[in-house]
């Protein structure tokens, strides 16, 4: 794993930045002297390795010290996509989401350039690291080099969203197009059986951890790429998000919020043994499992630069309207 000093160096006075007022202690030691305007909040979040810091920050009590009950949501819509979050959270189903970036931009845009959801970007949730998103085939398989893609069936968890963005950088590293493959969606916990069932015509699937170590133990699976490189490397995966009119209505109850999970987002980032345990209890991966499982970063606040490389790939790959100048720091803050 890449080292993260300059993270960890910087855990605390992120954490304290995030909480204005507040005091900073060991975990449960943390308390807030600002009035919260609302105590009880949900936050609906996939099931997923990049909700590490979430989970922590719920398990050691970090929000119950800013004076919060946060109920954590797993959301596991059919495909599960980020969109149908947002749409929860625009209509107060939701106080709080964690989703891919590129759907959130797209919301904000809109198809013609006006914004279809007015979100605020409230904390990073994770960036790529080695071998947390890959692209799949099944064990032996023809394919052996990602060249040789071209005029096959891919499949991504949803269209257009992060999956399909780091899979266009890789093809076009590689000389092709994304033009020049078929996208088909499968969501992760049936890649396995796509790609190795009788008769399937699909080539390659997009998967994260932890359904890239259960596929190549369960079902001899084998990575083809790792989609940390080149372009993508350190790419920002998921974040938090809350509706400007939630932000306003809410600053202290926000700052509160964005002060535990910082915490949480440092613990997940430099206690490896700790984040295997909330990933054994919220992903349902057993011990052993859990102990060989490719880990993002887990970084605190939001890096703008760093997202706004987000915006870069979609425009390159024609995921935001033509002509499109967007600069992410619009979306960031409360």
């Amino acid at each position: 794993m890449k080292p993260r000093s300059m993270l960890v160096a910087s855990a605390a006075a992120v954490a304290m930045l995030a909480a204005g007022c507040s005091s900073s202690g060991s975990g449960t030691g943390t308390t807030t002297h600002l009035k919260l305007e609302k105590t009880d909040i949900t936050v609906a979040a996939f099931p997923a390795i990049d909700s590490a810091g979430l989970y922590i920050a719920q398990d050691d009590g970090l929000f119950a010290a800013q004076g919060l009950h946060v109920t954590v949501v797993p959301f596991k819509g059919v495909p599960p996509s980020t969109q149908d979050l947002i749409n929860g959270q625009v209509t107060g189903k939701y106080d709080i989401t964690a989703g891919d970036y590129v759907t959130y931009i797209e919301d904000q845009l809109g198809a013609d350039g006006a914004p279809q959801h007015d979100l605020r970007l409230v904390a990073e949730a994770s960036f790529l690291q080695p071998n947390v998103l890959t692209v799949m085939v099944k064990g032996g398989s023809e394919i052996s080099q990602v060249s040789q893609l071209k005029g096959k069936n891919v499949s991504v968890n949803a269209p257009n969203d992060i999956g399909t963005l780091l899979i266009d950088s890789l093809l076009v590293s590689h000389g092709l197009t994304p033009r020049q493959v078929h996208y088909t969606t499968v969501p992760f916990p049936g890649v396995a059986t796509a790609l190795t069932e009788a008769g399937s015509t699909l080539t390659a699937a997009f998967a994260p951890e932890p359904f890239v170590s259960a596929g190549e133990a369960g079902a001899g699976l084998e990575e083809l790429a790792d989609l940390d490189q080149g372009s993508t490397q350190d790419f920002p995966v998921q974040g938090y998000a809350v509706t400007a009119d939630w932000a306003k209505q809410n600053p202290n109850t926000l700052k509160a919020f964005t002060a535990a999970l910082s915490q949480g987002q440092q613990i997940a980032d430099t206690d490896r043994a700790e984040t295997e345990a909330v990933i054994e209890r919220y992903l349902g991966v057993d011990k052993q499992s859990a102990a060989f499982i490719s880990l993002p970063a887990f970084p605190l606040g939001v890096d703008a630069v760093r997202i706004q490389r987000v915006v870069s790939a979609m425009s390159r790959f024609g995921l935001l309207p033509k002509g499109t100048s967007f600069k992410v720091t619009t979306m960031i803050g409360g």
